[in-house]
């Protein structure tokens, strides 16, 4: 019975369960039967109890032995039936008899550092009838094709997210996002939503987004009806400008917070004087009636900027 349920993909934790449930059942019908039939040998039944229990505790041991063999002598890893399981797992499947079967079925812990990567664009292509599994240094990979593009799977052990960025190495035409480490499979789900919001964090294609260095982006991806109302509140004059001078100001604001605020280096960047980007940002200070040296007001001119660069500032606010 253990190498007839391994060979059909059936987990172990499973095929015990059954086991142990059947001889559940048969016990309760042999005492029922004996109390009915001869109630006077209640007591021998008692110690046959012992004997019972002690052949179901080797048989048990003999159906996993057998399993563990069968399984051992086919390939390590069958994508086929790995990919619906993983395809599960990531929309949040969570029952936890479930990821117990699966982590004993693929080898793999129920608790443990996992995170998933979400990628997009033509190159990121991946078979779809199967998982593929991949291991580099640490990091064991489970690709798996969705409709949409591809997810990976990490089981990361000791790595680090970065490393499992540079593993994955957004190619030509491939934007990426990555999730933040999560603590098990009962959290893939989650972990598949946050690879989205990384992955909408995307600027460019060939990029490969930490979610961990995004967090605003995220936030406001989440919410794309907050961030819009964000957006037009807190830079409206700017937006109903002609594209030209609407570009002008966002760019340079964009280019001097990353610039830490430097008017030298985001001139630098930008190819303009110093005197150009002040004047560009005094008149977004005008427009918007926030001003740059104000803690809360930076705060939300970044926030609508943000929503700006998503395009969360493109939805309807209400």
């Amino acid at each position: 019975m253990g190498r007839k349920r391994a060979l059909e993909g059936t987990p172990m934790l499973a095929v015990l369960q059954a086991y142990r449930i059947g001889a559940s059942v048969l016990w309760d019908s042999l005492v029922e039967a004996a109390l009915k039939g001869a109630p006077e040998q209640a007591g021998p039944l008692v110690h046959a109890a012992n004997d019972f229990w002690r052949f179901v505790a080797r048989d048990t041991t003999i159906v996993m032995e057998s399993h563990r063999r069968t399984l051992a002598g086919l390939a390590r890893d069958d994508g086929r039936k790995l990919l619906p399981v993983l395809k599960a797992l990531l929309r949040g499947h969570s029952d936890p008899m479930d990821i117990a079967a699966t982590a004993c079925a693929f080898d793999v812990p129920v608790a443990g550092r996992y995170a998933v990567a979400r990628l997009d664009g033509p190159a990121a292509s991946r078979p779809a009838e199967a998982a593929v599994r991949e291991d580099v240094g640490d990091l064991r990979l489970y690709w798996c094709a969705l409709p949409d593009g591809q997810a990976v799977v990490a089981q990361l052990g000791d790595a680090s997210l970065e490393e499992l960025a540079s593993a994955l190495a957004a190619g030509p035409g491939v934007r990426g996002g990555i999730s933040p480490v999560v603590a098990g499979l009962a959290e893939l789900g989650r972990a598949k939503e946050l690879a989205e919001l990384a992955l909408g964090a995307c600027r460019r294609d060939d990029e490969l987004v930490l979610l961990e260095d995004r967090m605003v982006s995220g936030l406001v991806l989440a919410r794309p009806d907050l961030a819009s109302g964000i957006a037009h509140r807190v830079l409206g004059p700017v937006l109903d400008l002609d594209p030209a001078d609407r570009a002008a100001l966002l760019d340079t604001l964009e280019a001097w917070l990353d610039c830490q605020g430097s008017t030298d280096r985001a001139g630098e960047l930008l190819y303009c004087h110093r005197n150009t980007v002040l004047n560009r940002l005094r008149r977004l200070e005008r427009l918007t009636g926030r001003l740059l040296d104000h803690p809360r007001d930076l705060v939300d001119l970044t926030l609508a900027l943000e929503a700006c660069r998503t395009g969360s500032a493109d939805q309807s606010s209400h």
